[in-house]
């Protein structure tokens, strides 16, 4: 019995670590703009991410983003307001199932913000590659993008966050002006 229980126990405390590792994708995509690096950093950190670069005017972090191995970025105005947050992921070298994520992410950020005009663009690592980018204006001051690298799902990537099948990029220029 006592065996059972223990091995109950750590199981609720595993499934409890996994679940706050994926949702960190809700933590990273509920975050206003406006937020300071504390708030920024211990949100992100409660839902499971790890940081990996602390600076004042920006904030590098690793967690897990709907299944996948990911690295969040945050740029701070003045070292202060958030400005700026990206998420990059990493492919599980399943081609078909990043696929159908991309396609289910840009149809959620469709419906959200209307249409991204998805294009094609040369990728820059390799003029002969396309990768499909979206872009959305939800308002005046805010730009959110959206880029896929099919050519990424087929291989775990290096270090280099331009090696990443997704990008996910919000950005707010509202204190810039």
């Amino acid at each position: 019995m006592k065996k059972f229980l223990l091995a109950t126990i750590i199981m609720l405390i595993l499934s409890g670590e996994a679940l706050a590792l994926s949702n960190s994708a809700d933590a990273f995509m509920s975050l206003p703009f406006g937020h300071n690096y504390e708030r920024t950093q211990k949100r992100m950190t409660n839902s499971g991410a790890k940081v990996i670069t602390p600076r004042k005017e920006s904030l590098t972090m690793e967690g897990m983003f709907e299944g996948y191995p990911a690295t969040f970025v945050f740029g701070f105005y003045k070292n202060k307001i958030l400005k700026s947050k990206a998420a990059y992921l990493q492919s599980m070298g399943d081609a078909e199932k990043d696929s159908k994520f991309y396609i289910n992410l840009q149809k959620s950020f469709n419906r959200a913000f209307g249409s991204g005009h998805e294009t094609p663009n040369l990728n820059r690592r390799n003029s002969k590659k396309l990768i499909m980018q979206n872009v959305w204006t939800p308002d005046r001051y805010s730009t959110i993008t959206l880029t896929y690298n099919p050519d990424a799902s087929k291989k775990f990537p290096g270090t280099s966050l331009s090696q990443r099948f997704i990008q996910i990029i919000y950005k707010s220029d509202k204190w810039d002006k």
